[in-house]
């Protein structure tokens, strides 16, 4: 059943939100500030998950370091005073001239509906302003098999799944009586050399020379971690130091690590390339990502970048023609004004450009001229298991125990929610002197 609100003229401006990641929570963060005395507005939050997620430190929830409760918060628990709603719904589609949102309700746990009551699936939301920040999606750039048989780590039910098949891959192990087979099922191949593949393969190696290692001594000399990257170094879209630093300091883990080779086809028993077969019990996929893709309706074209699928807006994060739609986060394709570049799809981007479309929305209510979008990269971080962490800050580069304690303090401050901060040091202090979570999820 499809029901549908039309506006009427002494309602007032409503603004909606797709998606409950960096750049949707940080637009309503700042939408909360910039608008909390205006009565005249009404937020919706829209979003398939109702919490917020801090995907950079996923890989520690997949290896036992944090809890999942420790990267969430409840988008209900975000200042309640100007949320006029908040709905658990799929976007279908957005109808850019109607000023329309189709979305699907999502409530699978709920009750079936009582007699002669008719359930509502979908709903048409009316905006004024809209901001699209639906994030990302795993990009499997058409490598056969890679979908149906590799792991991915791009969401919490991802490292659930990661942090639960390590732990049965070895449980599996102590079963079998075949050493070759052992050897095939604690093979855990990662790819892509990026900052996700990287600190995953980091973490991994502690998890797998550390708590595994005490738990099934008799296995542990067959297990490997292996790291394949198709280009011809780490991290290609930060400066070489990091991937020449990286290189060596996961080889010191003990992990395996090989640059340009480009994985051809992944099946169930492992994966092909150059024309060499790996067996290999585990794959895990951080090769990349594109926009998440969205059907919009507009009688004027909107303009996409093929290949990543993002959305190209102007300098205000508007969608040319359309000026009351904004796109932000890893949707939205914006050229920066110093290189000519694109701004890539990262966090500290995804919460400015988040914070930059409420301050816009708030500067057309008040008839004010828009800002500009426009932000310095202020650094990098990676980390590469406990006590080492690679940086560059305002152009500084170093790694060590000072990295790794400037990596924690950088993202235990935008840790969204007092509960999710104080959860997440508490892990970090008792894994500083206690063995880390290897119980399943």
């Amino acid at each position: 059943m499809l029901i549908s609100r039309v506006k009427k003229k002494n309602e007032p401006t409503r603004i909606v939100i797709l998606g409950a990641g960096f750049a949707g929570v940080y637009a309503y963060l700042r939408l909360h500030e910039l608008l909390h005395e205006n009565t005249e507005k009404q937020i919706t939050f829209i979003s398939e998950r109702d919490f917020f997620t801090f995907i950079p430190m996923i890989h520690e929830v997949a290896t036992g370091t944090l809890l999942p409760s420790s990267i969430t918060q409840s988008i209900r628990s975000l200042p309640s005073c100007c949320l006029h709603r908040f709905v658990e719904a799929r976007i279908m589609r957005v109808d850019l001239d109607a000023k329309k949102i189709l979305i699907h309700h999502i409530n699978p746990e709920a009750p079936d509906p009582g007699q002669n009551v008719k359930e509502i699936s979908e709903e048409e939301v009316s905006f004024d302003f809209v901001i699209l920040a639906l994030g990302s999606c795993v990009n499997f750039f058409g490598v056969p098999g890679a979908k149906e048989h590799a792991l991915t780590l791009n969401s919490l039910e991802d490292a659930r799944h990661v942090k639960n098949r390590i732990i049965e891959s070895f449980e599996q192990a102590h079963i079998t009586k075949s050493k070759k087979e052992k050897k095939r099922l604690l093979r855990f191949i990662i790819v892509g050399g990026g900052p996700t593949g990287v600190e995953l393969a980091a973490e991994l190696a502690d998890l797998l020379h550390g708590e595994l290692k005490k738990a099934f001594p008799l296995l542990y000399p067959y297990a490997e971690i292996h790291l394949y990257e198709a280009r011809d170094r780490f991290m290609c879209s930060a400066d070489e130091w990091f991937g020449d630093r990286s290189f060596r300091i996961l080889s010191s883990k003990h992990v395996r690590v090989f640059c340009n080779m480009p994985i051809s086809e992944i099946s169930s028993e492992g994966i092909q390339m150059k024309g060499e077969f790996i067996p290999a019990g585990t794959v895990i996929w951080a090769a990349g990502v594109q926009a998440r893709d969205i059907e919009l309706i507009s009688k004027k074209r909107v303009l996409k970048d093929v290949k990543s699928r993002r959305i190209k807006v102007n300098n205000y994060l508007q969608v040319p023609f359309y000026p009351h739609v904004f796109i932000v986060g890893d949707q939205a394709w914006i050229e920066t004004k110093e290189r000519g570049q694109f701004y890539p799809m990262r966090a500290q981007f995804a919460v400015r450009e988040g914070g930059m479309a409420a301050e816009n929305i708030a500067r057309l209510m008040k008839k004010k001229s828009l800002k500009e979008f426009f932000w310095h990269d202020m650094g990098f971080l990676v980390s590469l298991g406990k006590g080492m962490a690679l940086a560059e800050i305002f152009g500084f580069q170093f790694s060590g125990m000072f990295a790794w304690v400037l990596y924690r303090v950088a993202y235990l401050l935008k840790i969204v929610g007092l509960r999710a901060k104080f959860r997440t040091a508490l892990e970090w202090v008792l894994n500083t002197f206690l063995p880390r979570d290897i119980s399943k999820l």
